[in-house]
């Protein structure tokens, strides 16, 4: 059987677990409260995926063509290598 005192130690990490649950659901209410940073924070979201996605298609289409699996990628960073090239030659 509990104690007392076990009982007493049992309401108190109770009730300060809740007091953490609380102010961590008060944290989140703060950051997505604003319209206008959710919105901000879901269109950085969005750019990030599309970022991230094309950096993972470019690695792996190299990856590919170093492999032998994807003829061509040579040729097509090196015409993308010269634009960029001429691009900052004129700037």
């Amino acid at each position: 059987m509990d104690t007392p005192a076990t009982e007493d130690t049992a309401v108190k990490t109770g009730l300060e677990h809740l007091e953490r649950i609380e102010e961590e659901l008060e944290e989140i209410k703060e950051r997505t409260a604003d319209p206008k940073r959710s919105l901000f924070n879901g269109i950085l979201s969005g750019m990030g995926a599309i970022v991230g996605s094309i950096a993972a298609l470019i690695v792996l289409g190299w990856l590919l063509s170093l492999i032998g699996v994807l003829p061509g990628f040579g040729s097509l960073a090196a015409y993308l290598h010269g634009i960029v090239d001429r691009f900052n030659t004129r700037y």
